[in-house]
């Protein structure tokens, strides 16, 4: 289930009508301008019934086409690494690394930060404005999430899982096109840990 969390966040879905016209596409815009990206995250889980399940903490790194580290440090410290075709779960308390069996990642959010805008058929559209946040929408077969930018940066994102639970990722200190080092996006443990394939 923690893989399935992870994934699905991860920061990466089509369809929808826009609703205002007049707005700008930040979605699109910000996506298509971005080459990499660095922050802090905050994640919360909820059930349908608004009851909290789980609140984590960390920080992520992307760099296109397919690299990400996404390293929950509380209240456990896990890594997810994507490094071009191999997808790692990394458990340091269990001094574990897991090779994930090969998604499609299509079916993830993954596949928003993977490929850009202008090279997607449907891309998420403005669906409306609340708390100082512009919400931009977009639902496939295979989820619905959303979008939330301030000033043209992205903010959060807010999608329900296949168990129903309300997933919502708030970023902080965003650098947009920062240089990360390619070692980032690396396999790097400890000897210590058992490697399983």
């Amino acid at each position: 289930m923690k893989i399935k969390t992870f994934i699905l966040i991860a920061a990466l879905w089509a369809n929808i009508a826009i609703s205002d016209n007049s707005k700008t596409n930040q979605f699109f815009e910000f996506f298509n301008s971005v080459e990499s990206l660095k922050a802090n995250f905050s994640q919360t889980v909820y059930d349908e019934g608004f009851t909290l399940i789980s609140s984590t903490s960390g920080s992520f790194a992307f760099q296109r086409p397919q690299k990400l580290l996404w390293h929950t440090k509380k209240p456990n410290d896990q890594i997810l690494l994507l490094n071009n075709n191999e997808l790692w779960q990394i458990d340091t308390e269990l001094e574990q690394a897991v090779l994930q069996e090969k998604k499609d990642l299509a079916k993830t959010p993954l596949y928003w930060l993977i490929n850009k805008p202008d090279s997607i058929q449907n891309t998420p559209k403005f669906s409306h404005s609340e708390g100082g946040i512009d919400w931009y929408l977009a639902a496939n077969a295979y989820s619905q999430i959303e979008f939330g930018f301030v000033d043209g940066l992205l903010h959060a994102i807010s999608l329900d899982n296949e168990l129903g639970q309300i997933i919502t990722i708030i970023f902080e200190q965003l650098v947009v096109n920062p240089t990360i080092k390619p070692k980032t996006f690396e396999l790097n443990i400890d000897s210590s840990f058992d490697i399983i394939r």
